[in-house]
């Protein structure tokens, strides 16, 4: 009886340290990965040791209808909400009727090559537009490595893309979408695998996509946010729901053990 208590003990600590993990995400550790960086959200406010609450361009793109605003994000029970509100700010030169939040590691953490993840759920609503990015630092454009892009008018399908200049210096993109369930209805966890040879993608842990196109060799950042409106997801309408939120529960990013 004792051997088996001690033997439950021994396992039951090996379990904490192996398999650490937030809510019902995955373990931190991965076998063949080096944990490089990490946000469970479990404090009580964005961590700005890790995040900029801020878009670190600071000027409209696609015709995007929101304003970016440092006070729209809420950690609370583990889980960061990204909140978009009707609300009037000024933001790119205008005044704007809606709000939200963008974040990211700009100046603070970038990598080249490695495992991007995101676990989060994501709101459904026409006009919603979340995502999570990786951009090159210092500042530039392309390449873009869009991990996650979710339309809020239609949840189940997800945009699994990257943005790149071919020979000739002219933008250049080769993506892939995939029709699963619906994104806003539960938590699920998005990834981007990146070498030197190729991109591929997971959902849940299952390839969902994969590039062999062009790829970029510089160190990059991550980027998370929820825009309202702009070119592709067109203005919300009466039926969208105000406040809407990106909600996440973790952020996380490895780098291949040689």
């Amino acid at each position: 009886m004792k051997n088996s208590f001690c033997w439950f003990l021994w396992l039951a600590l090996i379990m904490v340290l192996n398999c650490v993990s937030n809510g019902s995400g995955g373990p931190l550790n991965r076998p063949g990965w080096k944990l490089a960086f990490h946000d469970e959200f479990d404090g009580t406010a964005l961590d700005l040791d890790k995040w900029n609450p801020t878009d670190p361009w600071g000027n409209e793109r696609n015709h995007e209808l929101q304003a970016y605003v440092n006070n729209a994000f809420e950690v609370k029970g583990g889980i960061l909400r990204i909140r978009a509100e009707k609300g009037e700010a000024f933001y790119g030169g205008k005044q704007r009727s809606f709000t939200s939040g963008m974040m990211s590691t700009y100046r603070k953490f970038s990598q080249q090559y490695g495992l991007f993840e995101i676990r989060c759920r994501v709101p459904k609503g026409k006009g919603m537009w979340p995502a999570f990015w990786l951009l090159p630092e210092p500042l530039g454009w392309p390449p873009e490595i869009d991990v996650l892009e979710i339309l809020g008018h239609e949840p189940h399908k997800l945009y699994m893309t990257h943005h790149f200049q071919d020979e000739q210096r002219e933008h250049k993109s080769h993506g892939g979408s995939w029709v699963g369930p619906d994104f806003s209805a539960e938590f699920h966890e998005f990834a981007v695998e990146w070498s030197p040879e190729r991109m591929v993608w997971f959902v849940d842990g299952v390839e969902r996509f994969r590039s062999e196109k062009s790829m970029p060799h510089r160190k990059m950042y991550m980027l998370v946010n929820l825009a309202v409106g702009g070119d592709w997801p067109g203005a919300p309408d009466e039926a969208t729901k105000f406040p809407a939120a990106l909600e996440v529960d973790y952020v996380r990013a490895y780098e291949k053990v040689p």
